[in-house]
């Protein structure tokens, strides 16, 4: 019986694993054909994105140095704005300080005109009172000799 299930299987399922088998071995060459057709695409487009990121480093390395250049030109920028301001102040200090004592020159000069000016009054005004006194006595004296 071992014999005619041997015989069996070699006359019905041996072929049958046979034509099975070399199927297997079509689509296995079918998938290695494949397999390799989509390493080449692969290595291309691997290939393509080394070539841009070799462009984007470029273009990193080209605006980090021109962000470089440009931080330096707003440094030194500042530093002549801070200077120029620097100055200004001081410029402004010396104006004030000037502006200042002229101010207490113009003042002094003033102060010692009015102090002239109203000593000049007072003796006038003595001389006035003096000038209405004496008309006061005169013009009692004639009212009393008109009496």
């Amino acid at each position: 019986m071992i014999d005619d299930i041997r015989e069996l299987f070699q006359t019905l399922i041996a072929p049958r694993l046979a034509g099975i088998e070399g199927e297997l071995k079509a689509i296995n060459a079918r998938i290695d054909a494949m397999d390799s057709k989509f390493e080449s695409k692969f290595g291309a487009v691997e290939s393509k994105f080394d070539a841009m990121e070799l462009k984007f480093t470029a273009l990193d390395s080209k605006f980090e140095g021109k962000f470089d250049a440009l931080n330096s030109s707003i440094g030194f920028l500042y530093g002549k704005i801070e200077s120029f301001r620097r100055e200004l102040s001081a410029e402004i200090r010396r104006v004030d300080e000037k502006l200042s004592a002229e101010i207490r020159r113009v003042e002094e000069t003033l102060s010692a005109d009015f102090v002239r000016i109203e000593s000049n009054v007072d003796v006038r005004l003595v001389a006035m009172d003096r000038g209405i006194e004496s008309l006061r006595r005169e013009l009692l004296a004639e009212i009393r000799a008109a009496r």
